[in-house]
């Protein structure tokens, strides 16, 4: 039991004597550990938006928000997170700019709800863009059809409604655009009665205009017509 009580007394001897050197120690550790992780950097590509702001009536030709590969920083801690997309979405001003075609610079400060501490490196610190007037155009829709209706009838006629939509888009791309045609619409194999479809417009997302209405109605007439005579 003495034997025990001694090396019981040798631990604990051994845990409280200069305890508080022990704990100073300790305390100085866990802070050159801090600092050592502090000065650590994570470093990995991305790919972030950046937003194209203009003044009120004029568009940016295609799409006004951009993708731009970057190398983002940012220091190695227990406490450093990832940024959120909302984050690493940046904004240009170009209310200030000329129309026409332009080249604006980027960097960081163009990602105002980054953390200071986190760092981005373009892989390209220049942006091509094409300013232009936003007008309103009012132009005819055209059906497109695909197939052909079952033997013994032909089609007598179609029509679109409305048979005119309105695009809202550049100036330039509008002047090129004389009718806006829909995406194709399948009659194979059809005859006897009427038939009639919703169609989508042939126009690209994010493009440089702008339909007044996503569909329009086709309704496609036929007829029958005589066999031929053997």
């Amino acid at each position: 039991m003495n034997g025990t009580s001694s090396i019981f007394s040798r631990i604990t001897f051994i845990f409280t004597n200069n305890f508080g050197l022990k704990i100073l120690s300790v305390g100085f550790a866990v802070a050159l550990f801090l600092i050592v992780r502090n000065q650590q950097v994570r470093e990995f590509n991305r790919t972030v938006r950046v937003r194209l702001q203009t003044e009120q009536g004029i568009i940016v030709t295609g799409t006004p928000e951009r993708v731009v590969n970057v190398t983002l920083r940012m220091p190695d801690t227990l406490f450093s997170r990832v940024p959120t997309d909302e984050e690493l979405t940046g904004e240009i001003d170009l209310r200030k700019e000329r129309l026409g075609k332009i080249r604006v610079a980027i960097s960081g400060e163009n990602f105002p709800n980054l953390d200071k501490r986190y760092s981005l490196t373009m892989h390209e610190p220049w942006l091509d863009v094409e300013l232009d007037r936003l007008e309103v155009k009012r132009v005819p829709v055209k059906a497109v059809l695909q197939g052909s209706p079952k033997f013994g009838y032909e089609i007598s006629r179609v029509t679109i409604n409305p048979s005119e939509i309105e695009l809202t888009g550049a100036r330039q791309s509008l002047s090129k655009l004389d009718s806006i045609s829909t995406i194709p619409v399948d009659i194979s194999n059809l005859g006897g009665k009427d038939y009639t479809a919703q169609a989508g417009l042939a126009i690209e997302l994010g493009g440089a205009f702008k339909p007044s209405i996503d569909k329009v109605t086709v309704k496609v007439n036929f007829i029958e017509v005589a066999s031929p005579i053997k």
